[in-house]
Order: C-alpha cells, then sequence, then structure tokens
C-alpha cells in the first residue's frame, strides 16, 4: 500500500515555540486515535522550533559540508508531520482534510506528499549488490516503523 507524509508547515507562531490551546491538543489527540482506529496511522510526530536546529550544506563539487545554526525562515520549515498508509492518494486526501487545525484561529497549511517506492526508482541503474541492499534495508525500515505490505 502506498506511504504518505502529511506535514504541517510552520508560521511565525509555531517559530516563537507557541503550544496549542488546550482544545486543539484535545482535537488533535482525537484524530490520532481516529487515524489508528482506521489502521492507517504509522508514526506522528513534532518538531521543536528552528533555533533549536541546523542545516547541513553539501555545496557540491567535493567541498565540506556548511552548518548553518537556526533559526531559519517559517515559510520554509514543517513543524510536524503524520505518516500514513492508505489504499490510495484519495483515502490519504480525505484524512488530511479531517484533520482539525481547520478550527485553528489562524491560517495552517498542510502538505500531503506520496514516499518513493521502490518501483518509482527504477532498478536498472543498480548493481545487484545495491538491489539487495536496497530490499534488505526497505524491509528492515517497514518491519521496524510497522508498514503493512
Amino acid at each position: 500500500m502506498p506511504r504518505y507524509i502529511l506535514l504541517i508547515r510552520s508560521d511565525e507562531e509555531t517559530e516563537k515555540g507557541a503550544m496549542p490551546p488546550k482544545e486543539a491538543i484535545e482535537n488533535m489527540t482525537q484524530y490520532y486515535k481516529d487515524l489508528t482506529a482506521a489502521g492507517i496511522l504509522v508514526y506522528a510526530d513534532g518538531m521543536h522550533a528552528s533555533n533549536r536546529g541546523h542545516r547541513i550544506i553539501f555545496p557540491g563539487s567535493g567541498s565540506p559540508p556548511e552548518v548553518e545554526k537556526g533559526p531559519f525562515p517559517a515559510n520554509e520549515l514543517v513543524c510536524g508531520f503524520w505518516i500514513l498508509q492508505t489504499k490510495t492518494e484519495e483515502e490519504a486526501l480525505g484524512w488530511a482534510k479531517k484533520c482539525p487545525i481547520a478550527a485553528a484561529p489562524r491560517k495552517c497549511v498542510l502538505e500531503l506528499r506520496p514516499f518513493v517506492s521502490m518501483e518509482d526508482v527504477g532498478m536498472e541503474n543498480f548493481s545487484e549488490d545495491a538491489k539487495k541492499t536496497q530490499e534488505e534495508g526497505r524491509k528492515m525500515q517497514d518491519e521496524k516503523l510497522g508498514f503493512k505490505g
């Protein structure tokens, strides 16, 4: 079954470290329960504001990586996510539309994106060893995270 990541985009308030009110937390907890009961939630979590993060930039041409300390512009960030496994993209989109952030006092943006499957990659450019390593690694990750099929 296809897997999707549902990203919660950051804004100025989340970047200030503002926590949602109690009612919003209760609504999100119910959404979490609903996703779990439907058997489609694989994992969910939130992130601290970007002032606690770093960017590691690889300039290319063999140059060493550069590290930038946050904060970063809010419009470039996410503050949380859900990983869903659904039968179709339409099903994942339907669940995204049910997210209770619609009741938030300010504009909130979610972004739904599919994960790349092994079939998407095109295995013709992989050596037999690379194919085996990728397949075993994906299988181990899937089992660890509880992905089905």
